[in-house]
């Protein structure tokens, strides 16, 4: 019977052996069944490249995202026949900067980052401004920048260049003599844009500045509707509009008939706030009279919103876009506000047409071209998501609870037979 068990222990020993010969024939095992892990790529990428046999597996725990040469060498690894894979708690975030559509040029910067991330921008020179996202973006507009932009959530650090400038035209006005006629063209005037006028002073008695026969993109980059003089060229502006023109509606102008195509929902009754008209109190944009923008279409998106109420709203027509305003009157905002009215007054028009003017790209020279935009997109795509810890058991080169119970029954059935042996006196 001893004799019999010692040849059962023998099997065991050579099956085990076999078992394990063959796993060392396998491709994971030509790797040398090794799987390295490290925190952190910064000098490590050198080392693993350098092996005399490929590891078979690779896994960092990252506290930041590696730089774009970084992913590129790992991705390479992957391609020489490791599987690389990570870990990490590293928000997504990413970056984008365009041009504003507006004489004094800037930048508008968008991010985008998990809802309520603290987002630090920054320049060459130094930190701009932190911003906290709502709805998985943020905003920010910007007169002059240096170098590259970067936005940073914890770990994560996407960065961009402006790359592009616009070409603007003029700005179409057209409106009945009146204030609101008046400083609406004067407001656009003083922020630098070219404007021409289309002034109605009597029937059959007009004031013009330039020219509005011709209302095309090759001209104007925006119309601006005051009233109801602008019905007589209705339809030359949906076409306008249509060919990628942006397009502005004041109350009185978004009622007509003729602007149907063009306005986002229907004219309310308009209101007034009681502060608008209280002895010696300054006017602002709170309290002027609002005919609410009623019944939007199914395409339109409310921009503005005054107790419950949408003040202004915006949708696409063909190529271009057009707003409707429910503000009226707003030439009392910069003749009856406080010390800073006019400036804000000419900012907020200037604003308006910036959104939808008809402005076209043009590249511009620049030397920053190492950027990253979306660094996160550029870490997945290279070696695949994030691998937790609880699926890196199974990884290539890390031997599984079958091989170690395998190891174990081996050692065990070598000792008890080489014990046996020696017990009963056999060599």
């Amino acid at each position: 019977m001893r004799v019999r068990l010692e040849h059962v222990l023998r099997g065991i020993v050579i099956a085990a052996l076999t078992v394990l010969l063959w796993q060392s024939l396998s491709p994971e095992g030509n790797s040398g069944g090794k799987r390295l892990s490290a925190r952190g790529v910064s000098g490590a990428l050198a080392k693993w490249s350098a092996l005399a046999k490929t590891p078979s597996g690779i896994h960092v725990q990252l506290d930041s995202v590696p730089s774009p040469l970084e992913r590129a060498w790992l991705a390479g690894l992957a391609g020489a026949g490791t599987r690389v894979t990570w870990s990490g708690d590293l928000p997504p975030v990413m970056i984008d900067a365009e041009p504003v559509a507006s004489p004094t040029g800037g930048t508008k910067v968008l991010v985008s980052a998990a809802s309520g991330s603290s987002v630090v921008m920054s320049d060459e020179v130094g930190v701009i401004d932190t911003l906290r996202t709502q709805n998985a973006g943020a905003a920010l507009a910007l007169t002059s920048i240096a170098g590259p932009l970067i936005a940073r959530v914890k770990g994560s650090a996407a960065s961009t260049v402006p790359r592009d400038s616009v070409l603007l035209h003029k700005v179409l006005v057209l409106g009945a003599v009146s204030w609101e006629t008046k400083f609406v063209a004067a407001a656009l005037e003083e922020e630098g844009w070219r404007v021409d006028a289309f002034i109605r002073v009597a029937p059959a008695v007009d004031v013009t500045q330039g020219s509005a026969a011709l209302i095309d993109t090759s001209r104007y980059s925006a119309v601006v509707a005051v009233d109801g003089t602008a019905s007589q060229y209705a339809n030359r502006m949906v076409e306008f509009a249509r060919a990628g023109g942006g397009v502005v509606l004041a109350p009185k102008a978004a009622s007509l008939d003729a602007m149907a195509p063009l306005r986002a929902g229907a004219v309310g009754r308009a209101t007034s706030e009681a502060r608008a008209i209280q002895a010696g109190g300054s006017v602002s944009l709170a309290t002027l009279g609002v005919a609410p923008i009623t019944s939007l279409r199914s395409d339109a998106l409310p921009l503005e919103r005054r107790a419950g109420a949408v003040a202004i709203a915006a949708r696409r027509i063909g190529a271009g876009r057009a707003i409707q305003l429910g503000y009226e009157d707003t030439w009392r905002w910069r003749m009856g506000g406080s010390e800073g009215a006019v400036r804000d007054h000419r900012l907020w028009w200037t604003g308006l047409v910036s959104r939808v003017a008809h402005a076209p790209r043009v590249a511009r020279w620049t030397t920053a071209t190492s950027t990253d935009g979306a660094p996160m997109i550029g870490l997945v795509g290279a070696i695949g998501p994030s691998t937790p810890a609880s699926d890196m058991a199974n990884l290539p080169g890390k031997p599984s609870g079958l091989m170690a119970w395998l190891f174990m029954l081996l050692a065990l059935a070598l000792i008890g037979e080489v014990a046996s042996r020696r017990l009963r006196g056999a060599s």
